[in-house]
């Protein structure tokens, strides 16, 4: 978790403890995949230069697959700690599939590197179609785009003042 959202929760938690309790007690949502490991094993950044943004097309998407590092070992086999650039590949395809990583290790078997890299590009690519052809059409339409970030601005500012109000009359700053 990231520290500076540990202070937040420090801050909420002190204030619910001296003024009573105002601010919901959080935690932590994961989703199944709570770290995107990049295309070499380590996690994903776009500063690594191993990561898969949305916005990149399929060709782009197959070129940064096939640039990806691997081994010479011919059979294909999940070991993160040996074989960091495979197993990377083999969890981007799982998380894109839902399959085990090590289920499509043994259907890739002695394929080799190529085949990963064919297996993997096409199960990102058909993961992101419908989110790319999302993505086309809201580029094209911007004021829908910006209207729903209004309205999302407008709802949020609402909610906020809302818990300014309760702060201000828990802490007995209303006048």
């Amino acid at each position: 978790s990231c520290p500076r959202n540990g202070r937040q929760f420090t801050i909420a938690r002190r204030f619910n403890n001296r003024y009573g309790k105002v601010f919901p007690k959080v935690e932590a949502l994961l989703s199944e995949t709570p770290l995107l490991p990049g295309l070499d094993g380590r996690k994903m950044s776009k500063s690594y230069g191993n990561a898969i943004n949305i916005s990149m097309t399929a060709e782009e998407t197959a070129k940064r697959i096939k640039k990806s590092q691997t081994d010479s070992e011919r059979m294909i086999t999940f070991d993160p700690e040996n074989r960091p650039g495979v197993s990377g590949l083999l969890s981007t395809a799982a998380i894109c599939t839902g399959r085990s990583e090590v289920e499509i290790a043994e259907e890739i078997g002695m394929g080799g590197s190529g085949q990963l890299k064919k297996c993997v590009t096409e199960a990102v690519n058909e993961h992101f179609a419908p989110i790319r052809a999302r993505r086309e059409e809201l580029v094209q339409d911007m004021d829908y785009v910006k209207d729903v970030l209004h309205e999302g601005n407008r709802r949020a500012n609402e909610v906020a003042e809302a818990t300014l109000a309760e702060v201000r009359e828990a802490m007995g700053m209303v006048y």
